[in-house]
């Protein structure tokens, strides 16, 4: 059995070597980003009205407190990125 002669790969890795596929990856990004976003605004949402320091959570008021702030100043952050060139890219705008 002969094996072909093919030359090999221009390069190793996963670095995108044609229009297709920087489109297939950026894309793929910009869609886990929009739907992380998503999730966090709706962590916020929850948050705002969940007492953590009851049952079933426990949490301590520093703790919650940590936790809220944390999740506020992340969904505040993403909320300013404008989205409408990833809407764009992505096929919501």
């Amino acid at each position: 059995m002969t094996i072909p002669n093919e030359s090999p790969p221009a390069t190793i890795g996963s670095q995108p070597d044609s229009a297709y596929a920087v489109n297939q990856v950026i894309g793929a990004h910009l869609r886990q980003f929009t739907q992380v976003k998503t999730i966090v605004g709706q962590d916020r949402e929850w948050l705002a009205g969940a007492d953590l320091k009851v049952a079933p959570y426990y949490f301590t008021d520093a703790q919650e407190t940590d936790l809220k702030t944390a999740v506020l100043q992340l969904d505040s952050a993403l909320d300013a990125i404008d989205m409408t060139f990833i809407s764009r890219i992505i096929g919501l705008g």
